[in-house]
Order: C-alpha cells, then sequence, then structure tokens
C-alpha cells in the first residue's frame, strides 16, 4: 500500500487539541453534510503534542464530529512544519476600517507586524498591539474579527500571492506564527481566530468516507483495527489512487 495510508488512525475526541476556533456558520453546513452522508470524507490533520494531538487542519470536522455524538474521530499523522503558513483574508473595506478605529494597537514596521491591511487605494498599515506577548496579539486577533460580518463567508486568499484589493475591499494579510508559539496559544488555554493558519503538508488522504457508526462508541485500538482492514479493502478492490499533480476539489 502507499506509505501515507498507514498515518490514518482513529482517535479519541478528547485527546485533540485545537489552537484555532470556528467559524459558526460553516459548522452548521459540515454538520448537516455529514449526517446527511453518514461517513467523515477527509481525515483531521494532527501532529503528536505530549501525549496528544495537535490539529493543524480540520478544527470545524472536529467541532461536527463531536457535536454529532462521535467519540473518536479519522485522522492523518503529520509532521509539523517548522514554520507555519498563514491565509489573508478579503474583507469590506468599511469593515476594517471600523474595526482599526476600535482596538488599541501601534503601527508597526515592515519587519514587526501582526496584521496588515492593504486597502484599495494601495495604502497599507502595519498593525501590531499596543502591549508586547502572544495574550497581546491574541487578543487583537480576536478583535479584528470580531468586526468582520456575522454570517457572511470570509473569503482566504493565498498569502504571498500579489492582489490588489478590488474597489471598497481590503486584504488584511496575517504574519506566519511558529510551531512554538502555536503550543504557547495551546498552553495558555486560548485559541486563534479561524481561518488565519495554514499547513502545508506533504501527502494528503482525501475521500475516506469512513462510516460514522463506527465513531460513536468503542475502544480506539479496536476501532483503528477495523479502520486499517477498511483501508486494506479499499486498497485491494482498487478504489484508492495516488495523483503527483496538483489536484482542484469542489467542496
Amino acid at each position: 500500500m502507499i506509505p501515507v495510508l498507514d498515518d490514518l488512525r482513529l482517535v479519541s475526541v478528547g485527546r485533540l487539541v485545537l489552537h484555532e476556533a470556528h467559524d459558526v456558520g460553516r459548522l452548521a453546513a459540515l454538520k448537516e453534510r455529514m449526517l446527511t452522508e453518514g461517513v467523515q470524507r477527509n481525515p483531521i490533520i494532527v501532529s503528536p503534542f505530549g501525549g496528544d494531538y495537535l490539529v493543524l487542519d480540520g478544527a470545524h470536522r472536529l467541532r461536527a464530529l463531536s457535536e454529532l455524538g462521535c467519540t473518536m474521530v479519522l485522522v492523518q499523522l503529520a509532521e509539523l512544519p517548522a514554520r507555519v503558513e498563514s491565509w489573508s483574508h478579503l474583507v469590506d473595506e468599511r469593515v476594517v476600517r471600523r474595526a482599526l478605529g476600535e482596538m488599541d494597537w501601534v503601527e508597526g514596521g515592515r519587519e514587526e507586524w501582526l496584521f496588515s491591511v492593504v486597502f484599495s487605494s494601495g495604502e497599507e498599515v502595519f498593525v501590531k498591539p499596543a502591549r508586547p506577548g502572544i495574550p497581546a496579539e491574541i487578543d487583537l486577533l480576536w478583535a479584528l474579527q470580531r468586526g468582520y460580518p456575522k454570517g457572511a463567508p470570509v473569503r482566504r486568499v493565498e498569502s504571498g500571492v500579489p492582489l490588489d484589493p478590488p474597489s471598497g475591499e481590503a486584504l488584511v494579510r496575517y504574519r506566519r506564527f511558529t510551531p512554538e508559539e502555536l503550543h504557547q496559544v495551546v498552553r495558555l488555554g486560548k485559541v486563534l481566530p479561524a481561518g488565519i493558519t495554514r499547513f502545508r503538508i506533504r501527502e494528503r488522504v482525501l475521500g475516506v468516507c469512513f462510516p460514522l457508526e463506527k465513531m460513536y462508541s468503542g475502544d480506539e485500538a479496536d476501532r483503528s483495527a477495523e479502520l486499517k482492514s477498511f483501508v486494506r479493502r479499499m486498497w485491494e478492490g482498487g478504489k484508492v489512487r495516488r495523483y503527483e499533480e496538483p489536484v482542484v476539489l469542489f467542496e
């Protein structure tokens, strides 16, 4: 079999640690889809964190499965990258200006900033908290995102890709966090707002579609053995494909 398939596990919900919050609108839609389909399509991406696992990608999947009554979830083990990447957000310019007017911040420089805002006029503002430290950065990020329109989807765009915001919109770019900083966020008992961190995983497994009925109860080791049998049956049945080229997915 493909080696990456050995990284699939069923892990108890209580062993998964979040560093990022969820978006209420996205969660409701995902939860409804999972309930209708009766499967977990894609594994949650995790890396070891002490005796537990840090969720790198899949906060919405974890929350949805937990609310559906699952006691364990399908995960893919991955190595934590040396540097965490970040998303950028396209947001209504008026929203961002209003939020900046209500927050406690100071202007940083190109070498020292928490997030920057590029307006459609070409103006760019580099923002950092008035107080140093991770706790102050977390508070400022939440203050910004509280200004986002409730219920409206956040349009994520690739960081580092040149983009001039359309008229009336602003591009919010977030700085990259280190793995050690994410561990600090977790140890503080806090989470970052949704849609900031991004992890490039060497190889992702998608479309597993493992039945939810296998995740409501049972022993973690026994259920993981059932997962391995499931994966082997799919492999031997010719239902697993590996693509070398980039793949575009409609979700």
